[in-house]
């Protein structure tokens, strides 16, 4: 019983570290956004774009070695997490689409609530990817 206490407690900490990098991410990547297309003019497709593939690669690295403390980097699992923040932006997509259209929430406040549906999943697979010790 201790001992399932134990990695409880384990996969707790975990989770919350996970949402601790993932909200610090979001909020360093939407002022990299503002600056480069506020301040540098960029196209907000091409700012949006160099903004993810940063976010993308630091959640990759600051997950691994922070959440998950694993150092076993590779490009096997980089590419399996790129797939994985994928299927969460599709996943997100799913649920703002479903709560606008379904429960007339204002397309501002459902991005907002769509994390916490899509965060759990993501957080298991991110799990699965980085602690693979086959990939």
């Amino acid at each position: 019983m201790v001992d399932k206490l134990k990695f409880l407690k384990g996969k707790v900490k975990e989770y919350i570290k996970f949402n601790i990098i993932g909200i610090s991410n979001f909020i360093v990547s939407q002022i990299f956004y503002i600056t480069l297309f506020m301040v540098f003019k960029f196209n907000y497709i091409v700012a949006y774009t160099i903004t993810s593939i940063l976010s993308i690669c630091a959640a990759y690295f600051l997950n691994s070695k922070f959440t998950f403390k694993s150092e076993n980097y590779s490009a096997k699992k980089f590419s399996l997490s790129v797939l994985v923040y994928i299927f969460e932006y599709i996943l997100n997509m799913g649920i703002i689409i479903f709560l606008v259209k379904t429960f007339n929430i204002n397309e501002i406040i459902a991005p907002l609530i769509a994390p916490v549906f899509s965060t759990p999943p993501v957080f298991f697979l991110m799990r699965l990817v980085i602690k693979n010790k086959n990939t």
